[in-house]
């Protein structure tokens, strides 16, 4: 269920979170928990993806009611815009991708990260169009490539050159929405797009037998956080704490899931395909901190400053944002950060 957010910019829709929203799935109403008796409200900002898929079984299944949580899902065009929104202070949490998370930190942004939600080694792909040219990522030499400049999608793009020994200045960047690569693709406009779903599938349907897909599954792992501001306009850390435990709870349904239904509901939720959201997002250990996070956080921070994408002296102690509180405090063996 959408209506326009009026507080938020163009394009922003927001998911009234209820029972109906992925009806009828269970725990809605059940009675097989009682909820605090002082609901708390939170804004939460998604974008609508593979990744934030705890968020919509925590909100269909009735996890953040039965923590006390009034939850209203905001639903950007992408985790980058919903970090933006969190930090401007129109929202009250965010689910945000790792490169953008770098970006922010990198120039000093006030934020912390509480618990990762998900995890995905092949989430973001290469699509190109045969008629240029293009057969094998090595072709991608001197060609019109979009994406989303700060994304997920910009880090895997420059991985996928470094692979087959291309620097980024042998491809002709250009930067823009998902929603505009896209069409520019479709168009001709630009040889080839580095994106997710939904994109992906849009632009198989659009491209018929000139779409081509490139895979580099393991190549680089995508990662999607739960960020909450630090210092003036934070949360009370009896917000995050019940975030963060329905977040576990709606892990540990869709663990013991064998049916399907929560994929499949999930997926209708989110407008792709049941068989685009891959097993390996959900599993036991998708919400924690772990060490792997501090690390791809620091190669990619060098990256973006080597690259030019944003201007800082030096490297941050990315450890400086990973708050492990909320963890700590109510499921300490989800934590192997070190610290």
């Amino acid at each position: 269920m959408r209506r326009p957010h009026g507080s938020l910019s163009a394009g922003v829709a927001t998911i009234l979170v209820c029972c109906a929203l992925l009806a009828p799935l269970a725990g809605c109403g059940d009675g097989q928990a009682t909820a605090p008796e002082d609901m708390r409200q939170v804004t939460l900002g998604v974008s609508g993806e593979a990744l934030d898929s705890l968020a919509y079984i925590a909100a269909g299944e009735g996890f953040f009611e039965q923590e006390g949580l009034d939850v209203e899902l905001v639903e950007f065009e992408s985790a980058q815009t919903a970090l933006e929104a969190m930090l401007a202070g129109d929202i009250g949490a965010a689910l945000c991708a790792d490169t953008p998370i770098v970006m922010a930190a990198v120039q000093g942004k006030p934020f912390r990260i509480i618990t990762t939600i998900g995890t995905h080694a092949n989430d973001i792909k290469i699509v190109a169009r045969a008629s240029a040219g293009i057969t094998e990522p090595a072709d991608l030499r001197g060609k019109r490539v979009g994406t989303r400049q700060g994304t997920a999608a910009n880090f895997f793009l420059h991985t996928v050159l470094v692979k087959y020994a291309l620097a980024d200045s042998d491809v002709q960047f250009t930067y823009d929405t998902f929603e505009n690569v896209t069409a520019a693709l479709i168009a001709g406009e630009i040889d080839a797009a580095a994106l997710r779903q939904p994109f992906i599938s849009q632009l198989e349907d659009a491209l018929g037998r000139d779409f081509v897909l490139f895979e580099e599954e393991g190549l680089y792992e995508k990662t999607m956080s739960l960020c909450v501001r630090s210092g003036q306009g934070k949360l009370d850390p009896e917000i995050e704490e019940r975030l963060v435990r329905a977040f576990i709870a709606a892990e540990d349904a869709s663990v013991t899931d064998d049916t399907g239904r929560l994929k499949t509901e999930v997926a209708e939720a989110m407008g792709v395909p049941a068989e685009d959201l891959c097993d390996c997002i959900i599993v036991h250990g998708s919400v924690g901190l772990r060490q792997s996070l501090l690390l791809g956080f620091e190669d990619q921070a060098r990256w973006a400053i080597g690259s030019g994408h944003v201007s800082a002296p030096e490297v941050l102690d990315m450890l400086s944002i990973i708050d492990t509180t909320v963890l700590d405090a109510i499921a300490p063996d989800r934590v192997t950060v070190i610290r």
